[in-house]
């Protein structure tokens, strides 16, 4: 059976993929995929702006909306035939700034709002494991990229778990305008260490598996 949130992703990739070729068309190949993600990545700060203010809704409607430019970028750079690992690197790294930013303001929100129900150690337990789920999955890709020159299948390697960035951020948003944040606080945590479980112990798998290969073989295959 598919993952749901896997149809969801699909779904989505669907969409950015006919709205990329739309928007390729309208600014004659002009527009490049790291015009998205810059403007994605601007387009978090008025999200941060929002739950300084304490206005979560409003936060979360930013977070929709230059949230899922992060699936536009990537449909973009496929329909101009332009995907790079430069690109991937960049998106990548705009993504963990993102993060950072909205957690910043959101441990101002949660100050103001939640002070009683939602521990001090909280949101910055979220960021620190949202980080370590990609930091995994970085270092697994940088461990594998010298016999992998896919672009595609160096970006969708070990994405195992539930705890992707969109899920992540997909959690946040029903916490913010559910009133249900604190729970959905720590799930967002538990899940982080499982996902960061599961792709450290994929990629030990592997690495013990090529560790324990013949020389011969290890320089055959670079």
């Amino acid at each position: 059976m598919q993952d749901p949130t896997e149809m969801i992703g699909n779904s989505i990739k669907v969409l950015m993929a006919h709205l990329a070729h739309w928007l390729n068309n309208l600014f004659d190949r002009k527009l490049r995929p790291a015009h998205i993600t810059t403007l994605s990545l601007l387009g978090h700060i008025p999200a941060a702006w929002a739950l300084w203010q304490g206005r979560p809704v409003l936060a979360s409607i930013y977070i929709v909306i230059f949230g899922l430019m992060d699936s536009l970028d990537g449909a973009l750079a496929r329909e101009q035939k332009s995907v790079s690992k430069l690109g991937m690197f960049f998106d990548a790294t705009t993504d963990r700034l993102k993060e950072v930013i909205v957690y910043s303001a959101l441990a101002v929100y949660v100050s103001k709002e939640y002070a009683t129900e939602i521990a001090l150690w909280v949101v910055p337990a979220v960021v620190g494991t949202s980080l370590l789920v990609s930091y995994v999955k970085a270092k697994g890709e940088m461990a594998i990229s010298a016999n992998s020159h896919d672009k595609q299948l160096l970006n969708r390697a070990f994405s195992q778990g539930i705890a992707r960035y969109e899920i992540r951020m997909t959690i946040l948003i029903i916490g913010l305008v559910s009133g249900l944040l604190p729970a959905l606080l720590n799930l967002i945590i538990a899940l982080n260490l499982i996902t960061a479980a599961m792709r450290f112990i994929e990629i030990s798998r592997l690495l013990n598996i090529e560790d324990h290969q013949p020389a011969t073989k290890k320089h055959a295959k670079s």
